[in-house]
């Protein structure tokens, strides 16, 4: 499922070989940019030379080399150490400078790559959700949807209110929990989402994987916080911190979280969904009791 996710975001992302630099994932949208398996990163990028790479990574993990890539559009190339290595992780971001029509053309092209890509995976888990009989695998399959649908919302968001490099994502917030309280409603017990958004307007690259995260966390609070057929709230905010940055809150006052509980260890999928994209945004994920209930907390560095 998680590379399902990554398959279809709009960020050119790929894995490469360590040593040699040669391609050994890469997702649709850096398939779309030409980067073939096996060749080596230069190939498609020659600014990226093996030498330029390695001093990068030098530099520390989450190094930065600016390129010039297909159509002469400049990208920030983003390499970092996958856990246990030696594969690396190269993701690509627009250069803020670059604001030519080619860029606006790449980026309309692989808009609309991207959301074909979304439409199909969403109906083929939607088909294989109709036939599965068991009904823990229907469940999987369901939650799968969601995930899906939430990535196809936050694309969207971004590609029709995006003003330069900033977003609405407080509208989209309150849009998505209206969405979910209404969808929890359904042959279930009331869930009310309160939502409290302040200063809002995010970096684009963030808004997938905060929506992801928002998504994770209010649907384990929505399943798992409160007794089976028994209503209650869950509250949701994004400020801003004192200290800079921003902080997203998920609480519930429900049961509360198991004795023992830590995010960095826990095991579900949701959960791990949560913990990858939090460490994408370079935020820090973590969870405290809310007496009564948990409360999910992710300090955000924009």
């Amino acid at each position: 499922m998680f590379q399902s996710i990554v398959e279809a975001s709009p960020t050119p992302t790929a894995v490469i070989d360590g040593a040699s630099f040669r391609c050994l994932y890469a997702n649709a949208t850096m398939r779309a940019l030409g980067l073939e398996l096996g060749h080596p990163l230069a190939d498609r990028f020659p600014e990226a030379s093996d030498e330029r790479l390695a001093e990068a990574l030098r530099t520390g993990e989450g190094a930065r080399l600016r390129i010039t890539g297909p159509e002469e559009v400049s990208w920030c190339l983003c390499l970092s150490v996958l856990d246990g290595g030696p594969s690396l992780l190269v993701t690509l971001r627009p250069a803020e400078s670059e604001s030519s029509e080619t860029a606006h053309h790449h980026a309309r092209e692989v808009s609309h790559r991207v959301k074909n890509t979304l439409q199909l995976v969403s109906s083929l888990l939607t088909l294989q959700t109709l036939s599965a009989k068991d009904p823990d695998m229907r469940r999987a399959f369901q939650e799968a949807c969601s995930r899906i649908g939430t990535v196809t919302q936050a694309h969207q968001r971004v590609h029709a209110a995006a003003r330069g490099s900033l977003v609405d994502f407080g509208t989209y917030l309150r849009d998505a929990c209206r969405e979910m309280e209404s969808h929890f409603a359904v042959g279930g017990p009331e869930r009310r989402i309160a939502v409290t958004v302040d200063g809002a307007m995010l970096p684009v690259d963030s808004v997938i994987p905060l929506a992801l995260i928002v998504n994770e966390l209010v649907g384990n609070a929505a399943r798992y916080a409160y007794a089976a057929g028994s209503p209650g709230d869950i509250e949701v905010s994004l400020v801003p911190r004192e200290e800079g940055g921003r902080r997203l809150t998920v609480a519930d006052h429900g049961r509360g979280l198991p004795p023992g509980f830590e995010v960095a260890r826990a095991d579900t999928l949701g959960m791990k969904v949560a913990r990858a994209f939090a460490g994408q945004l370079k935020g820090k994920l973590r969870a405290e009791p809310n007496a009564p209930g948990a409360r999910f907390v992710l300090d955000l560095p924009f």
